[in-house]
């Protein structure tokens, strides 16, 4: 579908607005991004509480989680500060850091939520590996504010990390009531230990060997979680329909074949669709629909195309489609290419789109009736050096067809980190200019329909 035109400005009241004359199939619509919160450090999750008082955890990449008042107003005093815990973030291009927040379904009453972060290495570790990552449960206080004492924090999860790449991170509550949690490949094909040793088109053969953690069942690396949390003291059991059992692989695992799953994110309707991002190594950017256990292709495909790890810009046309037991790769339903394709040796004949899918959410709000039952996707930025996020919405397709056709709704002259949405299914958008962690850029913006 193609966009026709765009304006961007910003007006009163912190207000972003973007006028969207589209195709004929879909009204010109005016739509803002309303200002919510300024001043934030890399903010990666945006929960609201389950109180009815419309307030928000801010979670940033820094370690720090804020309580925002349903006003915006950002209390001074830090729910809680990680940072004693969390292996110091730079102050450059940064992946690591506290990447993943979710509130225990009944919070309210247990005031129990769950993190992943990176966390120094520990001594059991193999010598000159990066980090240990760590999925801890922590217990809040709740009444009139929010805090938390990190002695509360009961580790479930320690797993020690070669690189500083590849992290994934994001983790989420399914319908099921079970913690899901994504987890990177490991980043090694770029070199253990602190620095990048091997950028992502110049892996050499014996890097390669690790792109293929995410397709060991037996490995963590490269998959998505589901675990018990409420079984199985000390540490959590495993539900019924996860897809191996202990000869198999890990029991742990419930998706497997994700270079970098960054984000996930479930639809709030309650189908138990599990969207996933998966952010390139080389050309294409993806979103998956996770409905059950399967294989999701990395390092053999990357989106829907194929790939050859020592020519990465000059991909196959063909490549097989199955796993090492012969399972189906799973598609993606939104795919894009990435500045990459733009390069000189590129052989794709493609234009690139953007530089690293950082969220997609599935509209359920009823603020804005013509996004409803769309998928509001968020890239980081048109340009690597320039802040530019962009954000898209793509329109499932009836006929069941991947990838889904995708339309340009604005950009930014700032990052896009994030997103996430309220109990009401109203999206946000979480940004900073910066490339990393560090610094007071960061803001929240609801996503609105000018009256």
């Amino acid at each position: 579908m193609k966009l026709h035109s765009l304006a961007l400005k910003f007006g009163a009241a912190g207000l972003v607005s973007v006028l969207l004359l589209l195709s004929p199939s879909v009204h010109a619509q005016k739509l803002e991004l309303k200002l919510v919160a300024s001043d934030l450090t890399a903010p990666i999750h945006l929960e609201e509480l389950p109180d009815g008082t419309g307030r928000f955890l801010v979670v940033q990449q820094d370690g720090v989680v804020k309580l925002m008042a349903a006003d915006g107003q950002v209390q001074s005093e830090p729910v809680m500060d990680l940072r004693s815990r969390m292996l110091p973030v730079a102050n450059d291009f940064e992946e690591r850091g506290l990447l993943g927040f979710a509130l225990h379904p009944q919070f309210a009453k247990n005031g129990r939520f769950f993190v992943s972060y990176s966390s120094p290495l520990r001594d059991t570790a193999p010598q000159n590996w990066n980090y240990t990552r760590r999925v801890s449960e922590f217990t809040a206080k709740i009444g009139n504010t929010v805090s938390v004492d990190l002695q509360t924090e009961r580790v479930l999860i320690s797993l020690d990390w070669p690189s500083r790449k590849h992290n994934g991170g994001a983790m989420a509550f399914g319908p099921d009531g079970m913690l899901y949690i994504g987890m990177g490949d490991s980043g090694a094909s770029h070199g253990i230990g602190k620095s990048v040793i091997w950028e992502a088109f110049n892996v050499p053969a014996e890097g390669l060997l690790w792109d293929d953690m995410a397709q060991d069942r037996h490995s963590l690396y490269g998959k998505i979680l589901r675990i018990d949390v409420d079984h199985g003291f000390p540490g959590y059991a495993i539900p019924k329909g996860n897809p191996f059992q202990a000869s198999q692989g890990r029991p742990e695992i419930w998706a497997w074949g994700f270079r970098n799953p960054y984000r996930i994110a479930f639809d709030s309707n309650g189908s138990g669709d599990l969207y996933v991002t998966a952010i390139a190594e080389t050309l294409w950017e993806a979103a998956y629909k996770v409905s059950g256990p399967g294989n999701f292709g990395w390092p053999r495909m990357e989106a829907s195309h194929c790939v050859d790890r020592l020519k990465p810009r000059q991909p196959p046309k063909q490549c097989p489609q199955k796993g090492s037991e012969g399972e189906p790769l799973e598609m993606p339903v939104v795919e894009y290419a990435n500045m990459q394709t733009n390069h000189p040796d590129s052989t794709l004949g493609v234009k690139g789109v953007g530089t690293a899918i950082t969220g997609v959410r599935m509209y359920r709000g009823s603020n804005i009736p013509s996004l409803n039952g769309k998928l509001v996707v968020a890239d980081w930025s048109a340009s690597f050096k320039q802040a530019s996020g962009q954000l898209f919405v793509a329109t499932p397709s009836a006929k069941g067809q991947a990838p889904w056709p995708m339309e340009k709704l604005l950009q930014l002259e700032s990052r896009i980190i994030s997103l996430a949405q309220d109990r009401s299914g109203e999206i946000y958008v979480l940004t900073h200019e910066g490339m990393g962690p560090f610094g007071n850029t960061g803001k929240v913006y609801k996503l609105v329909l000018t009256p």
